[in-house]
């Protein structure tokens, strides 16, 4: 496979040329988290534009995200819920994959999973325990810290095992039992259109079957 060469074009804060810098971090990252030999010419530049994008915003870790596109190559699971092909316009016949954000948000929208599916079993285990021995107790100091940690990484652990995880999407499209990765997105419908716009406009360039199979989906 040949090697792309990248010269980004960016302008800092003072309007000061530092295109250099930028395609030099951009080429670290791209070399860094080995996504061209992962799935070699099957990773667009809208994907590592999207990704540097995210990654330079501290939005994601780039390798987590390269972690789950290796292990969707290998047939492997991370714990994240499996790939679904979306059934509704303006992404209908792409495919997304879940890999997890950096930051609060996405900690907290797991955490609301956990509880609603799996409640706080150690609290749990302590009502049943007070019940069956007919006694009125209440909860101590030293109850709080497994608690918290039972409704934290006792849940988080619990989706993990089940593969149900959430997260923003990686976004591919599957053409002859092959992934083409296109582009990261997120859960909000309002930036689909924009997504499928970019994906026309660059993808469509590096992936020709791609015009072909959106058309057919419309």
């Amino acid at each position: 496979m040949t090697k792309r060469k990248w010269n980004l074009e960016a302008k800092g804060q003072g309007g000061n040329d530092i295109s250099e810098q930028i395609s030099a971090e951009f080429e670290v990252i791209v070399q860094a988290t080995r996504l061209e030999q992962i799935a070699p010419g099957r990773i667009s530049v809208l994907f590592l534009l999207s990704l540097f994008g995210a990654y330079k915003a501290g939005r994601i870790d780039p390798f987590q995200v390269a972690r789950e596109i290796e292990t969707l190559e290998k047939g492997e699971t991370t714990g994240m819920k499996s790939p679904i092909q979306n059934r509704h316009p303006p992404l209908k016949g792409l495919w997304h994959k879940h890999y997890m954000q950096l930051g609060m948000a996405s900690l907290a929208i797991n955490m609301q999973q956990g509880l609603e599916r799996f409640g706080i079993p150690y609290f749990a285990q302590k009502v049943r325990e007070a019940q069956e021995a007919g006694e009125e107790r209440y909860i101590t100091i030293d109850d709080i810290a497994p608690i918290v940690n039972d409704a934290v990484q006792g849940n988080l652990q619990r989706l993990r095992e089940a593969e149900s995880l959430t997260g923003e999407w990686i976004v591919f499209a599957k053409h002859e039992r092959l992934n083409y990765y296109l582009t990261l997105a997120t859960h909000d419908k309002t930036t689909h259109e924009h997504e499928r716009q970019m994906i026309e406009n660059i993808c469509y360039r590096e992936f020709p079957f791609l015009e072909e199979m959106l058309r057919n989906e419309e």
